[in-house]
Parts: C-alpha cells; sequence; structure tokens
C-alpha cells in the first residue's frame, strides 16, 4: 500500500506531467525532517532509495544537504535538504512511477516528514547548473518557497528586487536565483561562501527595510539553510 506521503508524492507528478511539456532540466526538493531523530537509519534506507534512483534515465545529479537554520526557529529533529536534477519533467514523471511503489521507497519515505516537495525551474527559463554556483564544503544554500499574497503580486516583485539588491551587497554572497514550482509558488536558492557569511548577512539584512516590506509580500511555504559537507 502507498503510504500518504507516497500517494501525496504522486499526485504531484500527476499534476506535473499534466502541464509541463518542457525538456528542460529541472531540480526536486524535497525538505526532510527525520521523524525519530535516527539518521543511522534514515541514512541507511535512503542509501538504498539513491541507490535506485541514481540507475534512473535523466538523473543527472543529487544532493542531501544538512539544514542548520530555519524560520522561526529549528525543531528538535534533524532536517535535510534532498536535490536531484533531472534531464526534463518527464524523466522525473517516469522515475517517479517507477520508484514509488518499490519498497526501498515505502521505507526511505516512511522514515520523513516531508515539509516540502516540489519541481522547480528557473523563472527565466534559462539553464542554471547549481554546482557551478556552489560546490565546496562549508559552503551555504538556502532555499525559500514562497509567493505572493493575494492581490499584492506587483509589490512582491518590486520589493523582492529592492531585497535581493541588499542581498547581493553582502561580503559572502555567491548568487541568487529565482525559481517556479510545479504548483505555482515561487522559490528562490541563495548561495554563500560559509556559514559565518550567511549569519552575518542575515543579522544585517534583518535589520533593513527592505526585508521587512518584502516579506510583508510574501506568504511563506517552507524555508530551510543547509550546508554543504
Amino acid at each position: 500500500m502507498i503510504t500518504k506521503t507516497l500517494a501525496a508524492a504522486a499526485l504531484v507528478v500527476t499534476a506535473t506531467a499534466a502541464t509541463a511539456q518542457s525538456t528542460s532540466p529541472v531540480y526536486e526538493i524535497a525538505i526532510q525532517e527525520i521523524k525519530s531523530g535516527d539518521e543511522a537509519d534514515w541514512a541507511e534506507k535512503r542509501g538504498a532509495f539513491l541507490g535506485l534512483l541514481a540507475d534512473r534515465s535523466g538523473n543527472e545529479k543529487d544532493w542531501t544537504l544538512k539544514s542548520f537554520f530555519t524560520f522561526p526557529e529549528p525543531g528538535p529533529l534533524p532536517v535535510y535538504v534532498g536535490v536531484t536534477r533531472w534531464s526534463s519533467i518527464d524523466d522525473f514523471k517516469r522515475a517517479s512511477e517507477a520508484l514509488l511503489p518499490t519498497g526501498e521507497a515505502q521505507a526511505f519515505f516512511e522514515t520523513v516528514d516531508l515539509q516540502a516537495f516540489t519541481q522547480i525551474s528557473p523563472l527565466d527559463g534559462k539553464s542554471f547548473v547549481l554546482e557551478g554556483y556552489i560546490n565546496q564544503p562549508g559552503q551555504v544554500l538556502e532555499f525559500a518557497v514562497r509567493r505572493a499574497k493575494e492581490g499584492m503580486e506587483t509589490e512582491f516583485e518590486a520589493t523582492r528586487d529592492a531585497f535581493f539588491t541588499e542581498v547581493a551587497k553582502q561580503d559572502g554572497y555567491v548568487f541568487d536565483r529565482e525559481f517556479v514550482t510545479s504548483d505555482g509558488w515561487r522559490a528562490v536558492l541563495i548561495g554563500w561562501d560559509s556559514q559565518d557569511h550567511f549569519m552575518k548577512a542575515l543579522g544585517a539584512l534583518s535589520q533593513s527595510e527592505t526585508m521587512g516590506a518584502f516579506f510583508g509580500t510574501i506568504d511563506s511555504g517552507a524555508y530551510q539553510a543547509t550546508v554543504f559537507e
């Protein structure tokens, strides 16, 4: 029997496949909170699942990054963010349909609560290769899924641009890139040279009017800051 988590994932696959015809690469994002806190059990079952995943056509690269910071504050259980780049949404769909019913997938998904599970593609339609920006141990990658509050779409764009102009001025900033999710939300990835740079930038930005103005326009879906190990 497919679990609730797997059933929800299957619905995402079906909806995505019905609306997306692109042959461009997409990134699958899975924010995973380990239910029991048993990282060893999670790692074992994750390894078995990733072994199947690695053999699927169109799987270009996979990362699993440990979260060290979130809003409003981290909970007691460890959180990891899985990132998989697929050559196309069709490759993702075929892999999902084949793997979701397997024992390895079910065992793995039983170990996690998914805070977010979505597929994202660059908002501007241009190519994006994550390892071209972030590829060294200790570097930081932020994930945020959010959308404009109803009726505030124009304010969202204007305040977003102003805020990220300030973000790009901070020491240790590497990049930021806007994406659109398979279900119509907006996502952003932000890279930093180190956790120290990230924390100092956060301290400075949290005092800025631009951050407050932008955050006032958004409905938040998920957020994690992770470190490359």
